[in-house]
């Protein structure tokens, strides 16, 4: 009974070191081979791995803690697994294989987000905010770029123009965390004290003060906001100036090619344009004793002119009309072309040769002034069908009622 104890456990323990052996040198053969590995084993069954399985290829800025066999996700739902992360062109690059049928539009989004605490990763695949009409198919890649069609689900109209990633990561736990001490022990929390204490002791006693300064600020922003067309029109303004500017780039080379030269000629005749400073002082000094001794014979004259120029500004209704005759008296200047008519004049005269009008055209004022009025009458003409004797007549400045005639200063 011993022997058949003994020979049984003989052959227990040759076997182990038999399999051993063999563990042994399957594992030397793998290590030689380029074995990654347990996790890098690919995995039977699940989402994409049949033979009509879909591969796509995602380039990341950085794969994290990402393993080979990590789950791909679409909406948190299982589609596939990562077989391969490799460099290429010096880019880390991913090879997801996803069950077959998969819609995904050419601009979906690629993140690397945390499946739990523990540190498991994933692929997750997100529809962009304005999917394309076009579909991701086996063999193309989710390259590394910013683009506004990557534009994550969510965010608001008002940043539709930025660029976005589109192919990324969501925070880790250890980011999370780092950032998180960061704050507490030197993200400047000690500081919120001092910083509550420096404003209370600003805003203390200068409530009058502050109240007024939100007025004004806000009247500044009521004459700001009813303004803004007129910024609108100046900014627009000086955009088409700087337009105009744009398109005479080459004439502005040109000046400011040529304008060194001509500073350099003026640094050059500075010694010239001081003494023509310096003459022109001369000038003026000289200039200035002679006006200064004359000073009151021009202020005299000035004032006696003053009279004459106020005149003629009250004459300036009439001073056109008398214009019109000065040069072709006794005929207008508008009607020579209607009097003379080739050699001709076409004219008709009145003349009053009686001899009370000729005592009154030639002789008022002198010793026999009214002498051919008296021979006039003594021929029998009636005074009362004659001219009024211009020695009888009332003087207008004397007239009843205040000066007929306007009288000079």
């Amino acid at each position: 009974m011993r022997n058949v104890l003994k020979g049984r456990m003989d052959l227990s323990l040759g076997r182990i070191a038999r399999r051993s052996g063999a563990a042994v040198v399957a594992a030397l053969l793998l290590s030689s081979c380029g074995w990654q590995g347990i996790a890098n084993v690919p995995l039977p069954g699940g989402p994409g791995t049949g033979a009509d399985k879909m591969t796509l290829y995602v380039q990341m800025p950085d794969t994290l803690a990402l393993n080979v066999n990590s789950r791909v996700r679409v909406a948190d739902v299982f589609v596939g697994s990562v077989r391969a992360i490799e460099l290429k062109n010096w880019v880390a690059t991913l090879t997801l294989d996803v069950q077959p049928g998969l819609k995904l539009p050419t601009n979906t989004i690629a993140l690397i987000g945390q499946t739990s605490l523990l540190g498991s990763q994933h692929v997750e695949l997100d529809a962009p905010m304005n999917p394309s009409g076009q579909y991701l198919k086996s063999g193309d890649t989710i390259a590394i770029r910013d683009s506004p069609d990557c534009r994550p689900a969510g965010t608001p109209d008002e940043n539709a123009s930025a660029t976005y990633p589109c192919t990324s990561s969501f925070p880790t736990t250890e980011r999370t965390l780092a950032s998180i001490a960061t704050i507490l022990t030197g993200g400047g929390i000690q500081n919120l004290e001092t910083i509550q204490t420096e404003v209370a002791n600003i805003l203390t006693g200068r409530g009058d003060q502050i109240r007024e300064f939100l007025g004004r600020l806000d009247t500044f922003t009521a004459e700001l906001n009813n303004q803004r067309e007129d910024i609108t029109r100046a900014i627009d303004s000086t955009n088409r100036l700087l337009a105009i500017v744009a398109q005479r780039n080459d004439t502005l080379d040109r000046v400011l090619t040529e304008f060194p030269p001509l500073i350099k000629h003026f640094a050059d005749t500075r010694d010239l344009f001081a003494d023509a400073v310096v003459a022109l002082g001369r000038v003026s000094k000289a200039a200035d004793d002679a006006l200064s001794q004359a000073n009151p014979d021009i202020h005299t004259n000035l004032q006696n002119l003053q009279r004459p120029l106020t005149q003629l500004g009250k004459a300036s209704p009439y001073l056109l009309g008398a214009l019109k005759v000065i040069g072709t008296a006794p005929f207008s200047i508008e009607n020579v072309p209607k009097a003379i008519r080739g050699d001709y004049i076409n004219v008709s005269l009145n003349v009053d040769l009686t001899l009370s009008a000729v005592d009154n055209g030639f002789l008022s004022g002198t010793g026999v002034s009214g002498m051919l009025r008296a021979l006039e009458q003594s021929w029998g003409r009636d005074p009362a069908t004659m001219i009024p004797d211009v020695r009888f007549t009332p003087n207008p400045h004397d007239a009843p009622n205040g000066p007929l005639v306007e009288r000079g200063e």
